[in-house]
């Protein structure tokens, strides 16, 4: 199906994560013109370290997602591997920052396998890295492909349009990858009991606890969780300034919304989170007019999915683009999900959307279809087929997740994952024929 690849549908992706590698290599191999709208927000393990130092939009989702479309000619295993190569989380400082100007030079047996063109662009982009960080650069635990994304960044006096472009036709990438917005922004979360978490890291629960209340409201700032600016750092970031942000190795992240809580830190922040109403990016509106699909796809339901749709624009552009739009909610487990069913998964995507467009807008224009497998798919909070219907949205029971070995219900803990290939081909069905498309303009 190359050939036809290339002109396949567009495919729009609210997305994060890593929950979309294996349905994005499926892609490929039918349309060369999926879109990942994907969330900057990342605020812990080596993100954090770099964000600490540098103002920057979180670029791991955007390697993972760069490399899961590339040609795999180019993106060979050793490729692969450098870019997802980490530095040591012990070791002296001095000696790592000496592994790092050893990899920028060609003789480093790390870039043996790896296309010579290819290999001197990453390396110029790792040279740029080491010019431009600030002093003081803790390169424990880096990831090298993130470093080469923020050697770019710096390169180019902020922004990454520019090397995104670039490593998009560097990897030959057969689609387009995009951050929903090209900004220094952090995700907080409200919780029902009242606690405010603020830290991507600290909704996932990635290195700390997680939550431990159904979320009531999430939201963007530009409060950085942890403190503030990096004693003796200098980088030069989106807006000419150090930056810093979430390091889980602390998890005293959770603050009450009961009386004080307005003076105490929250999530480690010097002050409470102050939401940022900032809009979608330019590029990323304009992906989701020219959208012949619109997706909500499996993944961390609020940092991976309905973070994306916290810009504004985001609802008028979803509601304006005449073409179906679907919901495939997890299979399994999400701990974001605590207590939710997938109507009312549905109802949160709606109200997001709402916030932006109008609460009068049907659901018919931001929500068509939620697509779930009552055969094999688990969902711990259940479907609500009663409650989907009476919010105006369609359920298509389709056989799109694995069966496991057995056969029959499935319990939550050994809940299979979802099946990339006929998970493909059903949006492939879904979308809105090109041609149509093309006359629709």
């Amino acid at each position: 199906m190359t050939g036809d690849a290339a002109h396949g549908p567009r495919m729009v992706f609210f997305t994060g994560g890593t929950a979309l590698k294996s349905l994005s290599h499926a892609l490929t191999g039918r349309t060369h013109n999926s879109v990942h709208l994907v969330t900057p927000f990342d605020s812990g393990g080596s993100t954090a370290v770099l964000r600490r130092y540098i103002r920057m939009p979180a670029v791991g989702d955007l390697r993972n997602r760069l490399l899961a479309l590339a040609d795999p000619g180019v993106a060979t295993p050793p490729l692969v591997a450098l870019c997802d190569l980490r530095l040591s989380d012990a070791g002296e400082y001095d000696t790592l920052m000496q592994r790092l100007y050893a990899l920028a030079s060609e003789r480093d047996p790390a870039w043996r396998g790896i296309d010579p063109l290819v290999a001197d662009v990453l390396r110029l982009h790792l040279r740029w890295f080491l010019e431009f960080a600030p002093p003081g650069f803790d390169p424990h635990g880096a990831c090298l492909g993130n470093l080469l994304l923020a050697g770019g960044y710096l390169r180019h006096g902020g922004g990454l349009g520019p090397v995104l472009h670039l490593f998009t036709r560097l990897l030959r990438v057969r689609g387009t990858v995009v951050p929903i917005v090209d900004d220094d922004l952090h995700l907080a979360a409200e919780l029902a009991d009242g606690s405010v978490l603020l830290g991507q890291h600290r909704i996932t629960g990635k290195g700390v606890p997680g939550i431990t209340a159904p979320v009531r409201r999430l939201f963007l700032t530009r409060t950085r969780p942890d403190g503030g600016d990096v004693a003796g750092a200098g980088a030069v970031g989106n807006v000419g300034n150090v930056g810093d942000d979430g390091n889980d190795g602390n998890d005293s992240g959770a603050c009450g919304a009961g009386k004080g809580a307005r003076d105490r830190a929250c999530a480690g922040a010097s002050v409470p989170p102050v939401e940022a109403r900032v809009p979608v990016s330019g590029v990323a509106a304009r992906h989701i007019a020219e959208a012949d699909l619109i997706c909500f796809p499996m993944g961390s339901f609020y940092t991976s999915v309905l973070a994306n749709l916290l810009p504004e624009g985001v609802g008028r552009a979803v509601a304006a683009a005449p073409c179906p739009k679907v919901y495939v909610p997890n299979s399994g487990i999400d701990p974001e999900q605590i207590g939710l069913s997938v109507a009312d998964c549905a109802a949160a995507l709606l109200a997001a959307l709402r916030r932006d467009v109008g609460t009068e807008i049907p659901a018919a224009r931001l929500l068509n279809t939620v697509v779930v497998d009552t055969r094999n798919g688990v969902y711990p909070g259940g479907i609500d087929h009663e409650g989907l219907h009476a919010q105006g949205v369609d359920v298509l029971d389709a056989p799109v997740v694995r069966a496991l070995p057995g056969g029959g219900a499935q319990s939550v803990k050994v809940a299979g994952r979802h099946d990339a290939d006929a998970v493909a081909d059903l949006l492939m069905g879904l979308a809105r024929p090109r041609e149509q498309g093309k006359q629709g303009g």
